[in-house]
């Protein structure tokens, strides 16, 4: 018998929760210092949209220009640290099944998909982050496009300077272990892009796992 994800990849501690995140929805969870948060792609090409804030301080937030510049790379996998615009690491990768994520910035929004598509009133990232931080006192203009790390974002850098969106490689059961270096509020958009081909043109649920040492 095939073994499930949490089997087949099991994170040292006791589970404090699983929830599943239906086709482009939101969630957010609040994180102590050496949890890990396992994100799960449940069907496969599936992209999470994932931004953090310091759980005592709001404006310290995940910084995914530092977090490139001290990693000295744009290609953040397992073994690389995530870290905050003041400097201190938030997140350790200790584990990625797919090796693909995009820490280049942004996320999509109206206005943009009204620039690129010429289409309104869309779902998208950056109000499904609104919504999913408002509870917790985190209002819009605190998200910036800088804090947002794109788990299973396909990018791809052409020789000649182009880049462009494409298609995630990731398959069903594919997953990402972020261990919290700090105490965090974490806000999660499972995309809802449907224009690109960031999904697939097809948005689909994602799962998490939170775990406790």
């Amino acid at each position: 018998m095939a073994k499930s994800v949490e089997e087949a990849g099991k994170v040292a501690g006791q589970v404090q929760l699983e929830h599943v995140i239906p086709a482009r929805e939101y969630y957010a969870l609040k994180m102590t210092r050496g949890q890990t948060l396992r994100v799960i792609d449940v069907e496969g090409q599936q992209v999470m949209d994932y931004v953090a804030f310091s759980l005592h301080d709001p404006t310290e937030k995940l910084s995914v220009i530092w977090t490139n510049m001290f990693n000295r790379s744009w290609k953040i996998t397992k073994g690389h640290v995530l870290y905050t615009n003041r400097a201190n690491a938030m997140f350790k990768i200790v584990e990625d099944t797919v090796r693909t994520n995009y820490s280049g910035g942004a996320f999509c929004t109206e206005q943009a998909n009204h620039f690129r598509y010429g289409v309104s009133g869309t779902r998208n990232c950056a109000d499904n982050l609104a919504n999913a931080f408002a509870p917790h006192g985190i209002q819009r203009k605190d998200i910036d496009e800088g804090s947002c790390f794109n788990i299973f974002m396909h990018v791809a850098y052409d020789p000649d300077g182009t880049f462009e969106i494409r298609a995630p490689i990731s398959k069903a059961g594919d997953y990402v272990d972020l261990e919290a270096q700090m105490d965090a509020l974490v806000g999660m958009s499972c995309c809802p892009q449907e224009r690109n081909p960031c999904n697939a043109f097809n948005p689909t649920p994602m799962k998490i796992i939170l775990y406790q040492k």
